[in-house]
């Protein structure tokens, strides 16, 4: 068997081209791709034979019957194949271009197929295998083919007779394509996309395109094909082999994603016919500006990959419409088809849904850059691929295949040539040819280091069309980008807002810059779900999980949904950034500024009025506001004002009554409880002092400042003492920042009281918060007031200079799990931080344990509520308060401790306790798992001071 597995070359595949399915019939031709008569569907069993190695192959393995049987399409590694892994950034094999290893897994589908007539033309599809792989029809050999995202298709005519007919293939799990694709996924093996057969007359149509003007001209060329018949717009014309045919459409309804309106087009020949939905748009860039119908239109993005929790990479037409009709429910305008083309009706579903679309290339090259083991030259040696002429023309079609394909699609406004993997000349070929063969603009990130490699001119030398980033800090866009007078393209983030676990916390801070500036064009969440798997039954897994030593742990599971496609808290708070209007507060008036470009936002504005928790009142408003223009409306004096914009009438997948925006107005008021004046009596022993308050016994550790009991009469309230702490259960956004954290061993910190010095209400406790073997990262002093059945403990502290941050700074501890009641005054009802507490409005809200708690896969902090004024916790009979000007609080059913030492969320042990957290500061989440370093201004201050007060009731 010949090694085309160690070449770029394919073998029998035919030149790419548009995609579309024949039909027999005129009114068939949006039906199913199913439907047609035309299409031959070969998914189903297949006979399954595995192999450690394509060097166990005979050379007659087709004569070979199969051990067993396996769907297709679906990943081997679903079915119990090879190992499931995951890596991020890492060739998962020797890196010895174009070599794969010798012990190469290898796979035999084969199965039978019936044949009714050999009149018409036959061609055999593969719209995704992993990797390459051989065919053979009838035992003779038809081709060679790979790359894995792809339509692979074969001309079989001559190799199929009237009748029964049998195909084989071979897969294997590496090819030399493998270099150029290795992305940021769980790594699949098998045919994992829809087979099937074509049949169509001799003299069909091969290829052509659809290109449409704001004007309502929508051109039509024959690329490849004798002849056509093309009806569009109540008109016929023919047109002949490389020649076009023009149409116009008078005042024209324009495709864009707020209206993704589609006209039909028929195509036809010899018997055949072709349905196309065409969306007339523009697309341009003009004077530095992104146009689309000559709007400087925002991407409110996300990333998205073509994944299941259960199947792995094969993913299904519902698939798909979960996706994009969740993403619709969350503001979500815009797709990156992270790191590949998606499957065919993925670009179809995005022109009916309205989705703006960048899509990208089968190239990413990431272990490139990593594949000394020690380089002091990251950014050049990520070059290594895109310079090799060995790989030139593979990448090159590469770009063709992306483009050929979908090219007739309205929802596609840019072409992307790949991901993370230098720069060079393969991709300048790839980008010209594409300059040459279409019109839209060019996107790339790679280029962005091409101002540190000074053999390329970023500026002026460089074939995209826009500037990309990943992650850039705020200070950057605004500082850098915005000023650079030698900078005349527009800013995309390809990827924004890392969403790993609990996160992002950049939203607002990224879009109060973006909406600014016409020049800066949006960007794409990393990403839209996690990538975990759930075969166990128990719940999602991870990279380790299977045995792998080479993975990356949880780094999948970064998305802004979870992998069952769950909306989460993070899912809200990009609803929110990503809402179609702007609605403001003042001089009790909510005002409605529309975001939108080309359609009316329309629907019921309700203004919903809360005091003190409770719904006093509603106004209801019709709304209609044009694209850009704002209206008014007034509003009652109240503690909180809800603004609710609902749709009034179904709106494409948007049914009526769905919240198009909401917003929260506080009026700020004074709810703290006063406490009633008390003599206090102390008692003192060499470790504890004993405060009698009223009814209620504080005694506090004199050893760490630890409040080890408060006993309201002789009932004791704590299960463990109220203890000092600094420590947080590392959020996935802390990885980096927690290496510093563990060193410093602020995971075992503790108390230690230097000076107590008495004053007439209570006492100051000067001290340190320390740990072993460091000098104490923390000093602080204490001081401890006491009233009637209740304490003051204020705070000043300060973080020595090897301390680059603190997680958070406060008291900790458990109750009895009857404690299970909890009412609060803060930022809610979802969790909220310092930087991630825009979905939320600041109100009175009661809950209880069970419920605040916020589950990752891994779990980790979760469920605080930021700049609380209280929070109470009650059994029915006893209540703890703690009230102060500004804190943060969680009342969890799980410790810090079980956060921080629970691998998945599935083997958190069953609760026993409720957990209190009382922090005067807590850091924010940020996105640094792959994004920016936290922002200072959300870190728990280096110095800082601040109270609350504890209330037994």
């Amino acid at each position: 068997m010949e090694k085309f597995y160690e070449s770029n070359e394919l073998v029998g595949v035919l030149a790419p081209r548009a995609y579309y399915i024949p039909f027999e019939k005129q009114n068939e031709v949006f039906l199913p791709r199913r439907k047609s008569s035309r299409y031959t569907d070969l998914n189903g069993e297949w006979g399954f034979t595995d192999y450690q190695t394509i060097l166990d192959v005979a050379d007659d393995f087709y004569l070979n019957e199969p051990k067993t049987t396996i769907p297709v399409p679906s990943c081997v590694q679903i079915h119990g194949y090879d190992q499931l892994a995951y890596v991020n950034t890492a060739f998962p094999f020797p890196y010895n271009p174009p070599f794969v290893p010798n012990l190469n897994p290898t796979y035999h589908y084969t199965r039978k197929f019936t044949v009714s007539e050999t009149e018409t033309k036959k061609y055999l599809c593969f719209e995704g295998v992993d990797s390459g792989f051989y065919v053979y029809i009838n035992n003779k050999f038809v081709g060679y083919g790979q790359v894995s995202h792809k339509l692979n298709e074969f001309d079989i005519t001559d190799f199929v007779t009237v009748g029964e007919n049998k195909i084989d293939v071979l897969v294997l799990k590496w090819c030399a394509g493998s270099y150029l694709e290795c992305q940021d996924k769980l790594r699949y093996t098998g045919i994992f996309r829809d087979v099937y057969i074509l049949s169509r007359p001799k003299n069909h149509i091969v290829d052509y395109r659809i290109d449409t003007q704001m004007d309502g001209t929508v051109k039509f060329t024959l690329v490849d094909g004798i002849s056509a018949m093309v009806e569009f717009n109540g008109e016929t014309k023919t047109v002949n082999g490389g020649n076009s045919v023009t149409f116009k459409v008078e005042n024209p309804q324009l495709w864009s994603a707020e209206n993704p309106y589609l006209y039909d087009m028929y195509i036809y020949t010899d018997g055949e016919f072709i349905g196309e939905k065409v969306g007339i748009r523009s697309v341009e860039m003009k004077d530095g500006l992104f146009l689309v119908n000559g709007k400087p239109i925002k991407f409110m993005g996300v990333n998205r990959h073509d994944i299941n929790y259960k199947t792995g990479a094969t993913v299904t037409v519902e698939d798909i419409e979960l996706d994009l009709t969740t993403m619709k429910n969350l503001n979500v305008n815009a797709i990156r088809t992270s790191h590949y083309p998606n499957m065919p009706e993925f670009y179809q579903l995005c022109d009916k849904y309205g989705f703006y679309v960048m899509s990208e290339t089968d190239i990413e090259i990431h272990g490139v850059a990593i594949r000394n083991y020690r380089t002091n030259d990251y950014w050049r040696d990520f070059n290594g691929i895109a310079e090799m002429p060995l790989y030139h023309d593979a990448m090159v079609e590469r770009q063709k295949y992306n483009v050929e394909c979908q090219k007739n699609r309205a929802s596609v406004v840019i072409w992307s040539l790949g991901n993370e993997a230098g720069a060079g000349v393969n991709f300048d070929d790839g980008a010209n040819w594409i300059k040459a063969n279409d019109y839209r603009p060019v996107h790339y990130e790679g280029y962005c280091r091409l101002d540190i490699i000074q053999e390329w001119d970023y500026y002026y030398g460089c074939p995209v069309d826009m500037v990309s980033r990943m992650y850039p800090q705020i200070e950057w866009i605004r500082d850098t980008f915005l000023t650079d007078p030698r900078q005349t393209r527009p800013l995309v983030l390809c990827e924004y807002c890392h969403s790993m676990g609990n996160g992002p916390g950049d939203f607002k801070a990224y879009w109060d810059l973006i909406n600014a500036h016409d020049r800066l064009m949006g960007g794409f969440v990393w990403e839209w779900a996690d990538h975990g798997l759930n075969l166990n039954g128990k719940g999602m897994t991870y990279g380790g999980d299977y045995g792998e030593t080479l993975h990356d742990g949880n780094f999948c599971m970064d998305g802004i949904v979870t992998a069952d496609r769950k909306i989460t808290q993070k899912s809200q708070e990009m609803k929110k950034v990503y809402e179609p209007v702007f609605i403001t507060y003042a001089d009790h008036k909510v005002t409605l500024t529309s975001r939108k470009y080309f359609t009316n936002v329309e629907g019921k504005l309700t203004l919903i009025y809360h005091d003190n928790g409770i719904e006093v009142g509603r106004d209801a408003y019709s709304v209609n506001i044009a694209p850009g223009q704002s209206v008014s409306f007034d509003a009652r004096d109240c503690h909180v004002t809800i603004a609710s914009l609902t749709l009034t009438d179904d709106q494409g997948v948007l049914k009526a009554g769905y919240e198009l925006a909401r917003a929260g107005f506080t009026q700020e008021r004074d709810l703290t409880e006063t406490t009633g004046g008390v003599t206090p009596h102390f008692e003192q022993t060499n470790r504890f002092i004993t405060v009698k308050a009223g009814k209620t016994y504080f005694t506090v550790d004199k050893a760490n400042a630890s409040i080890v009991s408060i006993k309201k009469g002789k009932k004791e309230l704590l299960k463990t003492p109220l203890t000092l702490s600094i420590w947080r259960a590392p959020t996935d956004n802390d990885m980096n920042i927690r290496k510093e954290w563990e060193g410093l061993r602020l995971y075992e910190t503790f108390g230690e009281v230097r000076q107590i010095t008495t004053t007439k209400k209570g006492f100051v406790m000067s001290g340190h918060i320390s740990t072993l073997q460091f000098v104490p990262p923390v000093e602080f002093s204490l001081k401890f007031e006491f009233r009637k059945n209740a304490v003051t403990v204020a705070i000043e502290y300060s973080a020595n200079d090897k301390v680059p941050f603190l997680p958070r700074i406060g008291y900790e501890c458990s109750l009895d799990k009857k404690f299970h009641a909890v009412r609060y005054y803060a930022y809610g009802p979802n969790e909220s931080y310092i930087d991630r507490h825009i979905s939320c409005i600041k109100d009175l809200y009661e809950d209880t344990v069970e419920n605040m708690e916020v589950s990752y896969v891994k779990p980790q902090e979760n469920g605080s509520h930021y700049d609380a004024q209280f929070v109470e916790v009650t059994n029915g009979k006893d209540t703890i308060r703690v009230q102060g000007e500004s804190f943060s609080f969680s009342v969890l059913p799980h410790s810090t401790k079980t956060y921080t030492n629970t691998a998945h969320d599935w083997q958190l042990p069953k609760s026993t306790a409720t957990h209190l957290c009382i922090d005067y500061f807590m850091s924010g989440i940020g996105s640094n798992s792959c994004g920016p370093e936290l922002a200072d201004e959300w870190k728990a201050p280096k110095q800082g001071k601040n109270s609350f007060t504890i209330i037994i009731k």
